[in-house]
C-alpha cells in the first residue's frame, strides 16, 4: 500500500470534482459510489488509489469483478489498497462506508466535514460521517 499525498490546493479540486457529480445518478460502472470516491481522490492527490479495476455494467459483474480481483467485498478491496482510520478521525477527503437511510448498503463515500457524500439512486445525498461504520485516510 503506498503513500499517496495530497496536492496543493486540494481542498478547491475536491470541492470541484464534488460539484462535478451533482445531478449524476448513480450507475454502475460509470457512476458508481466507488468511481465517484476514486475521481475525488484522483483530483485532490493525481492519483488513483485503486486502479486497474475490470470494467462492470452491473452489480453482479462489479461483485464477479471482486472476487476475481480475490476479494470478498468491497471493504476488503479497499483495505487492501488505503489505511483505515477511526471514523470519528476521518477528515475532509477521506473515504468512508456507511448502510444509512437513503444510500445503497455499503455504500461509499466522501467525507466533506461533518457530513459525507455518497452517490445515491437520485444523485449525490449527505449523510452525517458519525453513521460510517468504516473509514480511509486519503493522503
Amino acid at each position: 500500500m503506498g503513500e499517496i499525498m495530497r496536492r496543493e490546493g486540494w481542498e478547491l479540486r475536491l470541492a470541484a470534482e464534488i460539484r462535478a457529480w451533482e445531478g449524476r445518478a448513480f450507475a454502475w460502472g460509470s457512476a458508481d459510489c466507488l468511481g465517484f470516491c476514486r475521481a475525488t481522490a484522483r483530483a485532490m492527490t493525481g492519483t488513483d488509489p485503486i486502479p486497474d479495476l475490470p470494467d462492470y455494467e452491473s452489480e453482479m459483474q462489479a461483485a464477479k469483478g471482486l472476487v476475481g480481483l480475490g476479494f470478498a467485498s468491497l471493504e476488503d478491496l479497499v483495505d487492501a489498497h488505503l489505511p483505515r482510520v477511526a471514523v470519528a478521525r476521518a477528515r475532509r477527503g477521506d473515504w468512508v462506508m456507511t448502510a444509512a437511510e437513503g444510500v445503497m448498503p455499503g455504500a461509499m463515500g466522501v467525507v466533506t466535514g461533518r457530513h459525507a457524500v455518497h452517490l445515491a439512486e437520485r444523485g449525490p445525498v449527505r449523510r452525517p460521517v458519525l453513521d460510517a461504520e468504516v473509514a480511509w485516510r486519503i493522503g
